[in-house]
């Protein structure tokens, strides 16, 4: 097979062993196949949201530079088709010779293993943590154990035993998972292969994932309704439910391109294939609020998998990420066969579920401005949980304070209605008042009136508006902390 050639089949690599998919088993929800195809049921689907855990596996991916960090991720809601060039190991895949790993032993020993539903996607969850610290010789501690498990139910209510699992790990006796199933793949052949557009069309079904961007633009011009799957953390639970099909799609991760994330002379480029994870980690010094707020944005599977612009594109008025690129006058850009434009994203919303967006153009990447001096950030996510749960309410705030007064200001609200919105009127106002808490006050109480929240689930309309009022207050008794590198 050359470069050239189309290929209807997925090379993905199951313990080690090379399998091709194609036809109707592409389409299948990893976990599925996983248990149905691969005769490996270990791997459990117990909610088919992405929310308790159960199917975690790890996955690490092979690209022009060679393979990532073996991540975990939810396999219940990721179809087969997202998974060309990628190795993958299952809880099944994790003894060696009938020995099991050192997190396996722990969870024995210390009586981790509870019911044995959850407990497959627990043991993959801390053996991705285990070979991230020990490949970077790094410490395991509570802090870091608890937080890559926000992913991971315990129905049973084991949390105890399992976390005493994770701290007595010894990272020394750690078999790496990268030297056990990457070292031997024949690299030649993958570039080779990665170089293969693949087409896979059924009946019923059709899965496209060219090499470039142009052919993907020429694709979404001839058939504009196929759907752009990224991650699938969000549509794959759609799917799951029954609330549309992934079955005519573009896949664009076979398009290096798009997978850049890269400091430029414009500003932050946030390619559209980038992960979650990625933008947390690359932004941890640069944008220091941005990564702590994508800390709490979802669990490490849904951030592995789930792409920045997945969530933006996604629209919802609760979307997490979305207020702070609001404040922070992000640019989405654009492309089709007639060119690429750019739409700022304070324009981008036009009402629920309604952006300005074409049928036959991509969303190619995110640009973030660089931030000049002086400027202090707050991003907040309210929620009933402080992991893994939908937000009620999010605020970012962006000011400029100089000499003790505001000289710029930029707020931005989700959860407060239809879409996510930037306050213009509060910030005219807040601009040339002094730093002080009774202009903050006032500012929650005005934005009350500026915003019409509902009342759902996860909160009454009087209790976000209580909340926005209260984030305003938050909001300067924090930065009132942190003054001094902004005057």
């Amino acid at each position: 097979m050359n470069s050239s050639e189309i290929r209807n089949e997925i090379h993905v690599f199951i313990n080690g062993v090379e399998t091709q998919v194609s036809s109707e088993q592409a389409f299948l929800p990893l976990a599925q196949f996983l248990r149905s195809e691969a005769n490996l049921p270990g791997t459990k689907i117990v909610c088919a949201e992405g929310d308790c855990g159960a199917c975690t596996v790890l996955v690490s991916r092979w690209a022009i530079d060679g393979w990532s960090e073996f991540q975990t991720l939810n396999s219940c809601i990721a179809p087969v088709y997202l998974f060309d060039l990628c190795s993958i190991v299952t809880v099944e895949g994790l003894a060696q010779e009938d020995e099991l790993n050192e997190v396996q032993t722990k969870m024995r020993e210390h009586h981790g293993a509870q019911c044995g539903y959850c407990t497959p996607g627990i043991v993959c969850a801390l053996s991705g943590l285990a070979e991230s610290c020990a490949g970077k010789n790094k410490v395991l501690t509570e802090k870091k154990v608890r937080n890559h498990l926000t992913g991971n139910l315990c129905r049973c209510t084991g949390y105890e035993p399992i976390l005493s699992s994770a701290l007595s790990i010894d990272l020394k006796k750690w078999n790496s998972l990268k030297t056990r199933y990457l070292s031997t793949i024949n690299s030649q052949r993958l570039e080779i292969l990665a170089k293969n557009p693949i087409e896979i069309v059924e009946p019923t079904k059709a899965a496209f994932a060219p090499t470039n961007l142009q052919t993907a633009l020429d694709l979404k011009t001839q058939t504009p309704e196929l759907r752009i799957v990224a991650g699938a953390t969000d549509l794959g639970v759609l799917h799951n439910k029954a609330k549309f099909f992934l079955d005519q799609v573009l896949i664009l991760n076979k398009i290096p391109e798009l997978s850049k994330i890269e400091r430029t002379s414009q500003g932050l480029w946030v390619g559209a294939q980038v992960s979650l994870t990625q933008v947390e980690d690359f932004c941890e010094n640069s944008y220091p609020e941005l990564s702590r707020l994508l800390r709490i944005f979802a669990s490490p599977q849904i951030k592995n998998q789930g792409t920045l612009l997945g969530n933006i594109l996604n629209g919802s008025p609760i979307g997490d990420s979305l207020p702070a690129f609001l404040v922070l006058e992000a640019e989405l850009h654009l492309a089709s066969v007639r060119g690429q434009r750019v739409v700022p994203l304070t324009a981008f919303y036009k009402g629920y579920k309604f952006f300005d967006i074409q049928p036959d153009e991509i969303a190619v990447g995110l640009m973030v401005p660089p931030l000049k001096d002086g400027f202090c950030s707050k991003f907040y996510k309210v929620s009933l949980r402080k992991d893994l749960d939908i937000s009620a309410v999010t605020f970012a705030g962006l000011f400029k304070i100089e000499n003790s007064t505001i000289q710029e200001a930029r707020i931005a609200l989700g959860g407060v209605g239809p879409t996510v919105v930037r306050l213009p009127d509060l910030e005219k106002d807040l601009v040339g008042s002094q730093f002080s808490e009774s202009v903050f006050a006032n500012a929650g109480a005005k934005a009350r009136s500026l915003i019409k929240p509902i009342s759902d689930l996860r909160a009454t309309d009087q209790y976000r508006l209580q909340v926005t009022e209260n984030l305003f207050r938050k909001c300067f008794e924090e930065l009132s902390q942190e003054i001094a590198p902004c005057l």
